[in-house]
């Protein structure tokens, strides 16, 4: 019985390479180059039309914020706040 004991300890600390989960085996230098082989890099023409759409949604989230700023301003002075 004591015998049994001490080869389930050895055998725990001998683990082989294949037991070792995965999260650890993604930082070997194997396991980094297949991950930058998995990512699906941009095209151009789609990093432009996304480029577009960012810079559109500013320009307009700038307008919007802009004619709040302004209707607001019109209604405090209408109340007689401000100068």
């Amino acid at each position: 019985m004591a015998q049994d004991k001490k080869k389930n300890k050895t055998e725990v600390k001998e683990k082989p390479l294949k037991d070792v989960p995965i999260q650890l085996k993604w930082f070997t230098p194997e396991g980094i180059k297949t991950e930058i082989k998995r990512i699906r890099w941009i095209k151009f023409p789609e990093l432009m039309e996304s480029t577009g759409k960012v810079l559109a949604f500013c320009v307009l989230f700038g307008l919007f914020f802009m004619l709040c700023d302004l209707v607001i301003s019109k209604v405090l002075l209408m109340i007689g706040v401000g100068a």
